[in-house]
């Protein structure tokens, strides 16, 4: 089965009895165990524990083909339904997956299978969207809107309170995974203490060393073909660990919003009224860089930008590679592109 986007997150929080399997999968790794947690909450109360949570490999499935199966359909010893998490997936084992579906009803334990990225026309993905008794959950890498509806609910949670230019300066800056975004809330609350009011200042003091805020700033500069300071902040952030494809999709998110906004105001809006229909809005210390931007790029060097961008990640992601070369290979063809074209203006 194939959820609806608007559908996702209401599945997540209370799944449906008819569903017997999930599979959840995606470059997210933040996001997929977020929802591992939530959908085996929705079954047993304590997911550690080893009666009532089983945990294997598709290595080790592979080794013993009825073992799912077998866990799926096995009585707990406690009573109740057991969830059956399947770590590792591939399309190696969905002939295996297949027929466990198959055999399995309303009413067995939840089988929830976990695997990374999957194209369209992939086996395992493939059998979960069609299955009738199973749900295909993708777990993508977030952009700023859903960010900030996960910050925003987490501090409410901690019983925090934060203006919008402070989530939208927060969410800005944190884009790429959900387990990134909990891990700042975390730093942000430890840091505020008592006081439940946070302000745009108390945010930038928290967060403004971290990786994850350098991005921004990476982004702005490769935009406006400064690539020497660019380079400074990705050596800094592969340095700090963040990974080449999450520095090459912060920057696909970036361009994106450029490109939306000069699509809008080739079709005749004002670069202000289309600037306003992002969501979130430019955050104000940005604006000028973003409205420089917007008249030295073109709608088709944004393009073929973009185009570098997805190819390089597609490159990361070969054998062999070298993720970290690749990337700033992309970042200084697209600088010098944006410095062209800056040049151009001027």
């Amino acid at each position: 089965m194939k959820l609806a986007f608007r559908n996702i997150e209401g599945f997540v929080q209370k799944p449906t009895p008819d569903v017997a399997a999930v599979l959840l999968y995606g470059p997210d790794e933040g996001l997929i165990r977020e929802r591992m947690k939530i959908l085996s909450k929705s079954v047993v109360e304590d997911v550690n524990d080893p009666f009532n949570v089983v945990e294997f490999s598709a290595g080790q499935l592979l080794e013993n083909p009825s073992r799912l199966l077998d866990e799926a359909q096995s009585i707990s010893m406690l009573g109740g339904r057991r969830v059956v998490r399947l770590r590792e997936a591939s399309d190696k084992i969905a002939a295996i997956v297949k027929d466990a579906l198959s055999a399995l009803k309303e009413g067995d334990n939840f089988v929830l299978v976990e695997a990374g990225e999957l194209p369209p026309r992939s086996a395992l993905r493939q059998l979960f969207e069609n299955a009738k008794n199973a749900v295909a959950l993708p777990c993508y890498v977030e952009d700023e809107r859903d960010i900030s509806r996960v910050l925003k609910d987490a501090l409410k949670e901690e019983g925090y309170n934060m203006p919008s230019d402070a989530l939208v300066y927060m969410a800005a800056n944190v884009v790429g995974d959900r387990a990134v975004a909990r891990s700042e809330v975390q730093k942000l609350v430890t840091y505020m203490g008592a006081n439940r009011n946070i302000t745009l200042e108390d945010v930038i003091a928290c967060v403004g060393n971290s990786a994850a805020l350098s991005l921004d700033d990476l982004s702005k500069h490769v935009a406006s073909g400064q690539f020497p300071e660019a380079e400074r902040i990705l050596s800094f952030v592969l340095s700090e660990g963040l990974p080449a494809v999450t520095v090459l999709r912060t920057l696909q998110n970036y361009f994106t919003r450029l490109f939306i906004t000069k699509a809008r105001m080739d079709k005749g809006e004002n670069m202000e009224a289309a600037m306003k229909k992002l969501k979130p809005e430019v955050f104000w210390k940005q604006k000028p860089a973003f409205e420089a931007q917007l008249r030295g790029w073109t709608m088709e060097n944004l393009q073929m930008a973009l185009n570098q961008l997805v190819a390089a990640e597609a490159k990361c992601k070969q054998t062999g590679s070298n993720p970290d070369i690749i990337c700033g290979r992309a970042l200084l063809a697209i600088a010098q592109m944006a410095a062209r074209g800056m040049r151009r203006r001027a």
